[in-house]
């Protein structure tokens, strides 16, 4: 049954602003997995646009606030984006799953989450 859907839509120039800004961003949002699959280069904002809708959307999902560390998004074998939940998110959907989807344009980084429970 599903217990929650979530979307966001996060413009690419704002992160490249914030980056350029506050070197620190990345840590503040990525946990050091995430990190670790960060691409160089002009992708790196896209990246992280993405992952930054993607924790939004499953926040609002989960129908509430997160902390960004809380959530990490992977992809699985496949190449899909998963959500993998940390400490009081974790407890909160812990009897159900959650469907990620991220999607980009030139301008744009856009993502929808959606909570399902066994019951």
């Amino acid at each position: 049954m599903i217990q929650g859907i979530g979307i966001d839509v996060v413009e690419i120039q704002r992160i490249e602003g914030a980056l350029a800004k506050r070197p620190a961003f990345l840590e503040r949002i990525l946990t050091e997995a995430e990190r670790e699959l960060c691409p160089q280069g002009q992708r790196l904002p896209e990246f992280l646009a993405g992952r930054w809708a993607a924790k939004e959307a499953v926040a609002k999902a989960l129908g509430r606030p997160l902390r960004w560390h809380e959530v990490e998004i992977f992809p699985s074998r496949m190449g899909a984006p998963q959500a993998r939940l940390h400490g009081r998110a974790a407890m909160h959907a812990q009897n159900g799953r959650l469907l990620v989807n991220i999607t980009h344009t030139h301008q744009v980084a856009a993502a929808v989450a959606v909570w399902e429970s066994e019951s």
